[in-house]
């Protein structure tokens, strides 16, 4: 089954299950979910990945989810930024900083900085630490995150009202404009989804 991991992922694969071994029930429990969450990130070429936790999700408290979130990422060179938590829930972006800065090199700098004022600059640590900030600020989720997280930038634009592009059906998100390339990311993430299943079934 590891000849469904790329070959620069096995060994990775194979620590971070060989540490999961050594770990607590809750620990393995979380990081397994998490595996499967962020396979479109570490198999799929996603950008980056938004989950929100509830309060005691597998009844372990937003620390220990921290911890163990750190543990994940470090484990498979990922970055995490915390974007919104509360007393209720926790919402956090699992991502490769690479990816999020190219992203943000093709997005619109006339919609970015112009339209919705970002400042001049931005890469991925700052891109989200002002997501954060325009989200807890407003209590609203910033839609512009779509760039952090792989969809079309057209579907991005679209959705916000800032391109003249119909809206054409939707596949996870809204597509705007052609659907093919909305769609064959939508078949990339799935299958990277896919791929964690078998991967997790047969540790």
């Amino acid at each position: 089954m590891n000849s469904d991991i790329p070959n620069v992922q096995k060994p990775v694969f194979q620590k971070w299950k060989n540490k999961l071994g050594s770990a607590d029930v809750s620990q393995d429990s979380f990081e397994r979910w998490l595996f499967l969450q962020v396979s479109g990130v570490t198999f799929g070429g996603k950008p980056g990945e938004l989950l929100i936790l509830k309060k005691d999700f597998f009844n372990i408290p937003f620390d220990n989810c921290l911890k163990h979130i750190s543990s994940f990422c470090k484990s498979w060179k990922l970055s995490y930024s915390v974007l919104v938590m509360n007393g209720s829930s926790m919402k956090f972006l699992a991502y490769k900083e690479e990816a999020v800065n190219l992203r943000l090199k093709k997005a619109s700098k006339r919609i970015l900085h112009c339209h919705l004022n970002y400042p001049f600059g931005l890469n991925a640590q700052s891109f989200l630490h002002e997501i954060s900030e325009r989200w807890q600020s407003s209590g609203r989720i910033p839609h512009e995150i779509g760039i952090a997280l792989g969809y079309p930038l057209k579907d991005v634009w679209g959705f916000m009202g800032l391109n003249n592009f119909s809206c054409n059906g939707s596949c996870g998100w809204q597509i705007f404009g052609d659907p093919e390339p909305s769609k064959k990311a939508r078949a990339r993430y799935e299958n990277a989804r896919r791929r964690a299943e078998l991967l997790l079934q047969a540790a």
